[in-house]
């Protein structure tokens, strides 16, 4: 359910919240659960953040153990 390590190229301008919600509704549901780790060209963002074509994002799943 939850995607690997990816690393995604900015097409057109949006915030982080539209880039996250075009990859699909899974990955959008373990963003907001937040069980998925952002970065925008190597930065946490907020998810209002605007971004530009060529930004890149890698995504990748939290890992947690108890």
């Amino acid at each position: 359910m939850y995607p690997s390590l990816t690393v995604r190229s900015v097409e057109e301008p949006s915030t982080l919240r539209e880039f996250i919600s075009g990859l699909g509704v899974d990955v959008l549901y373990a963003y907001d659960r937040k069980v998925l780790g952002v970065l925008v060209n190597g930065r946490r963002l907020w998810p209002s953040a605007g971004l530009k074509p060529g930004d890149k994002v890698t995504i990748f799943p939290i890992i947690t153990g108890g």
